[in-house]
């Protein structure tokens, strides 16, 4: 027995050694990967599953997205992640004997569509199914720049137009009527407005979109033929409203800060029904602030429920819900005038009095939007929406230059009336399919209707003899006198009629319809795209221009794009793309005018860095507008036109967004903008510049968050804005405004766990900004302009349970 024991001992120890060195050598063979997976808006993703190549491995992640693969060999691994309808793919490589951190983002776009997504480390390199084909951004010959929910948060901006004229290139955000509206520009025109991917832009409005019920902003430079054919060539934006997502979350929030203001948010989505179909969401938001503006407080509110109803795994439905309301006092007399300079006046100035009542408007919105995978490869969408905006107020304006050299005015009365309707109607189908084995092919089609309705009531309060009755005693822009004035003082307007007979002299009627196809076949393994797409669009508009008669428009806009893939990470792409807008005027012989037409010639290029963190584009462009209406007669006070007139703008864009390092953000950008008229009857007029452009201009936000130890959620920010060489508006010979527009911002937050502080502090240096015109502009014999908000802070705290 001793020796058959010791045998034994003998052949185990050497076949345990060789197990040894076996297990070692397979050791060294094997990894492991982990890592947390999050949502685009930072949700932890529990029960995410997580498999390599079809199942080999796999595994669930956990109550704080946490997942573990353990023992994998090492080698080149397709990982898939399914988070309820989301199915997410990437290409992951396993070295021997190291475990590696792979931390990922599924853009899920609130579920809009079912159809599969790419993985993101970037939430902001993927556009939203509004769009109409969710894609990397990488792949889309266009540019295009996403502002989300988080960054917003970061900066307290409290509405869009403060969003998106910090974060993207070439964007200006033109003080002019704000309250009621956004006045956006891009390349040298006017942007147009989408909701969920559809036009709800107007003559006057929507209301300036609250950020309490926006989860992104999408903006894309151009025509942009695959969304919109008839409107301005610079480009829109689009608001991608929030939706539920049965997360079971709430937050709560209140902002605190400069000029008494106080608003309180809150943001609740649930589930209605246990097996997840029905899912349920509601923000809603108070705001009360002042101004560093002289009797100019805001009561502002927001209601905004959501019904989303999962009919199956292939079909859903959402029902929306926008309520906003702005109450707001001084109109829109928010200029200051002077003979002499711009910023001669303190920005405290106003010409209001605290006796005339506040502005109201008030805005409904109703979306519906369906959605039905048919298969693996098409999906198909459906979209209604409708839009009702009425405000009713006065403005106490100075009377049309009666501004004297000792600053003295008469006052009088403005009506501020108005009412916008817009209702919208999408259908359209995307897909794909293989042509052969090496050529694929994506197809985008659809249908677009709309009818818009606007009418204003913009008189001032006048006399039998249609003279502007005087307001008070004269008025003293050096020695204002304010709280002097009676309701005895105030004019009384007679309402009693219809806003439309009141608006008989301005009142638009606009509809259209539109048919597109769009094709990219996919050549040399995906890395060659070539895009072709037509639009045909017909409208008809009826104002007092044509003397109430329907004046009939139509087009066909071409779009045509390459893009090339030069690595996984690096793209480039050009593009051709049209618009067309209609137009309202006489012509000789009674003729109607055609629609002006837009023209983008574009070229580009993207990238991303540090394994898809860090995001950059960097554009060259040349849009030109032609068949614009002019006068026969530049002398002539007449209405006869002819459409020679032509507007050329072009320009640089540079884009950067993204996680730099752990804890480091960064969202910068450059824009290089000329944009003038190239061609007038008036001769005066060749080389002005179009309005709301800046030759140059820059953003900058920066971000560090500490990421663990004792101050582990504590985080700093510091940003700027500039912009040199900016036009006036309306532009007039003088080409610029002669001081630049500079503010430096900073701020200090600390997130942990579901609590959220965080502290900006805008316009550190205290400049006096404005924006405005010099004399000559509308005629008037004196400067004009707008101070833009001085040295101010916003403190806000958020919970979320």
């Amino acid at each position: 027995m001793k020796r058959f024991f010791l045998i034994n001992t003998s052949n185990k120890l050497l076949l345990s050694g060789l197990l040894l060195i076996n297990l070692s050598v397979y050791a060294q063979e094997k990894g492991n990967i982990r890592g947390t997976i999050v949502s685009h808006t930072q949700e932890k993703l529990a029960g995410t599953t997580v498999s390599l190549n079809n199942y080999s491995y796999k595994t669930i992640s956990d109550n704080n997205g946490y997942y573990l693969l353990e023992n994998i060999e090492s080698g080149k691994y397709l990982i898939t992640l399914q988070y309820k309808n989301t199915i997410a793919k990437d290409s992951i490589i396993i070295s021997a004997n190291q475990t590696t951190t792979k931390d990922f983002m599924l853009f899920d776009d609130n579920s809009e569509t079912l159809e599969t997504v790419v993985i993101n480390t970037n939430k902001n390199i993927r556009s939203s199914s509004s769009l109409r084909t969710a894609a990397n951004l990488l792949d889309v010959p266009q540019n295009i720049q996403v502002i989300d929910k988080g960054l917003m948060d970061d900066q307290i901006s409290m509405t869009m137009s403060d969003a998106i004229a910090q974060n993207v290139s070439g964007v200006r955000s033109v003080l002019h009527q704000e309250q009621a509206s956004a006045g956006i520009y891009v390349r040298g025109y006017s942007a147009s407005n989408l909701r969920n991917g559809m036009d709800i832009s107007g003559s006057f409005g929507p209301i300036r979109e609250d950020n309490t019920f926006i989860e992104r902003v999408e903006f894309v430079k151009g025509p942009a033929g695959f969304m919109m054919g008839n409107t301005q060539p610079g480009g829109f934006y689009n608001i991608v409203t929030k939706k539920p997502k049965g997360s079971n979350k709430t937050t709560v929030k209140t902002i605190l800060g400069s000029f008494n203001l106080y608003r309180a948010e809150v943001d609740l989505d649930t589930k209605l029904t246990k097996d997840e179909k029905l899912l349920f969401r509601i923000n809603a938001m108070a705001t009360k602030a002042s101004s560093f503006q002289l009797y100019n407080k805001n009561n502002y509110l927001s209601l905004a429920p959501s019904l989303k109803y999962n009919i199956s795994d292939d079909t859903n439905i959402t029902f929306e819900y926008i309520f906003n309301s702005n109450e707001f006092e001084g109109g829109f007399s928010k200029y200051a005038y002077s003979k002499k300079e711009f910023k001669e006046l303190p920005r405290k100035f106003t010409f209001t009095d605290p006796i005339v009542d506040p502005t109201i408007v008030k805005e409904h919105n109703v979306f519906i939007n369906l959605n039905h995978r048919l298969s693996d490869d098409w999906n198909l969408t459906a979209k209604l929406g409708y839009v009702e905006a009425t405000m009713e107020g006065e403005s106490l304006y100075s009377i049309y230059n009666s501004i004297d050299d000792k600053g003295n005015v008469q006052r009088a009365l403005s009506v501020n009336d108005a009412y916008n309707s817009a209702k919208v109607g999408q259908v359209y189908m995307n897909g794909k399919f293989n042509i052969t084995d090496k050529i694929k092919n994506n197809v985008l089609f659809g249908l677009d209707m709309g009818q818009k309705e606007h009418m204003a009531d913009w008189s001032l309060v006048s006399d039998a003899k249609g003279k502007a009755i005087p307001v008070g005693p004269l008025f003293n822009i050096y020695n204002p006198v304010y709280g002097k004035l009676t309701k005895k003082d105030i004019p009384t307007y007679d309402r009693s009629r219809s806003l439309r007979e009141r608006a008989a002299g301005n009142i638009q009627e606009y509809s259209y319809i539109s048919l597109y196809v769009q094709d990219e076949l996919l050549l040399l393994d995906e890395k060659l795209r070539l895009g072709f797409g037509v639009r045909y669009t017909s409208t008809e508009k009826t104002t007092s221009a044509s003397k109430g008669d329907v004046v009939k428009n139509q087009a066909y806009t071409p779009r045509f794009s390459v893009t090339y893939n030069i690595s996984p990470s690096f793209s480039a792409y050009a593009l051709y793309d049209q618009s067309f807008q209609e137009q309202v005027g006489q012509l000789e012989n009674n003729k109607t005018a055609d629609p002006s037409k837009g023209t983008n010639k574009e070229f580009g290029l993207k990238k991303t860095w540090f394994d898809k963190k860090l995001f950059t584009s960097l554009a060259f462009y040349r849009v030109d507008k032609t068949n614009i209406l002019t006068p026969r007669d530049a002398s002539a006070n007449n209405q006869i036109m002819v459409q020679s007139g032509k507007a050329t703008s072009k320009g640089v864009e540079f884009d950067l967004n993204g996680h730099i390092t752990d804890g480091l953000t960064l969202t910068m950008n450059y824009a290089y903008t000329d944009a003038k008229i190239t061609k007038d009857n008036n001769p005066a007029k060749k080389g002005q510049l179009l309005p709301g452009t800046a030759k140059h201009s820059t953003n900058a936000w920066l971000t560090y968050r500490i990421q663990s130890g004792t101050f582990e959620g504590l985080g700093f920010s510091l940003g700027y804005q500039y912009q040199k060489d900016r036009s006036q508006a309306p532009v007039q010979a003088k080409k610029f405004l002669p001081h630049d527009y500079f503010t430096l911002d900073g701020g200090i937050s600390y997130k942990k766990n579901n609590y959220a502080f965080n502290l900006i502090v805008n316009n550190i240096t205290d400049r006096y900004n404005y924006v405005g015109h010099f004399p000559g502009a509308w005629g008037y014999t004196h400067y004009g302009w707008r101070a833009t908000t001085p040295l101010s802070f916003k403190l806000s705290l958020a919970y979320s349970f």
